[in-house]
């Protein structure tokens, strides 16, 4: 059994990602888990045209409810009331932009669903499907910097020729989740990658002039993958 002090980062409502990785944490046998849940309080102004998350299910448990079958502690309330001791890894399932004063007191580790620093920010997949960059996931340390800093590890999507759009979003979904929960481990073994920002930007939501295009796009991504493979 795993022996590691692990936090998860979440909100208080009903959150698919920290489902799955809930569950991925007890099948890997870690037990001392806590998680801290705050109010969910983002409203979105921006409804995308093409959906590459998944969504909540229909028997999907409330995350008070799973810690409780799993024996993990659940925790509700502000983060800066929450006593997380320094030796607590924490991972995030759903956040939101943790403030500065947090980050510093704390190990957390992300799990971003792109290729950094190439494609950072929101809509990842979609940006890298547009501008032509590598479809990837890659898990950090939260630190100064949006999406870069220091990097636990990167990893390239495969993308195959028969592929769909939704079959790659699904296939990076996975990846982000099977990262974050390797991320504990792995960040013992490993040397972590300084990435700066550099000349890459911080995208933000995906408009939907350019969204419209998305499917063709990714037809267009795939020929270029295969020819330059041939």
């Amino acid at each position: 059994m795993e022996n590691e002090k692990i936090g998860v980062l979440t909100y208080t409502v009903r959150h698919r990602k920290t489902y799955d990785l809930l569950c991925l944490l007890k099948a890997k046998g870690y037990q001392d888990v806590t998680v801290y849940a705050s109010a969910f309080t983002y409203q979105k102004k921006h409804m995308p045209i093409i959906q590459h998350r998944p969504e909540i299910f229909s028997g999907m448990q409330e995350t008070q409810e799973i810690c409780e079958n799993f024996q993990y502690r659940y925790i509700e309330g502000s983060r800066a009331d929450f006593d997380i001791e320094q030796d607590r890894i924490l991972l995030i399932a759903g956040a939101g932009i943790l403030p500065m004063e947090f980050v510093e007191k704390h190990t957390i580790i992300n799990s971003h669903p792109g290729y950094i620093p190439n494609c950072r920010g929101l809509d990842a997949l979609k940006w890298a499907i547009v501008e032509r960059q590598p479809i990837g996931v890659t898990t950090h340390y939260v630190g100064e910097f949006v999406d870069a800093g220091y990097v636990i590890e990167r990893k390239r999507v495969p993308v195959y020729e028969s592929d769909t759009f939704h079959a790659v979003a699904r296939r990076v979904y996975e990846m982000e989740l099977s990262m974050l929960a390797a991320a504990v481990k792995i960040r013992r073994i490993c040397k972590s990658e300084y990435i700066a920002p550099g000349d890459y930007i911080l995208h933000k939501r995906m408009p939907h002039t350019v969204e419209e295009t998305l499917i063709e796009n990714f037809e267009q991504y795939k020929e270029l993958l295969q020819e330059n493979t041939e």
